[in-house]
């Protein structure tokens, strides 16, 4: 998985239940993308979602 699709699927989860504003920071560490994403509504706050490069899978968001 490369780093635009994480950045896809990190989008796409956090639309569930937020207003995705932009993709702060992405960086791959130890076969973990760590995506920072500024969401919204009650003002602009980063979520970050982890997710194993090699299966796709989200495995923690906070």
């Amino acid at each position: 998985m490369d780093s635009k699709k994480a950045e896809e699927m990190a989008t796409q989860f956090l639309q569930q239940h937020h207003s995705v504003l932009s993709i702060k920071k992405i960086n791959l560490e130890n076969g973990i993308w760590l995506v920072e994403v500024m969401v919204s509504p009650f003002g602009e706050r980063t979520k970050k979602v982890r997710i194993d490069a090699k299966t796709g899978k989200i495995i923690g968001w906070q």
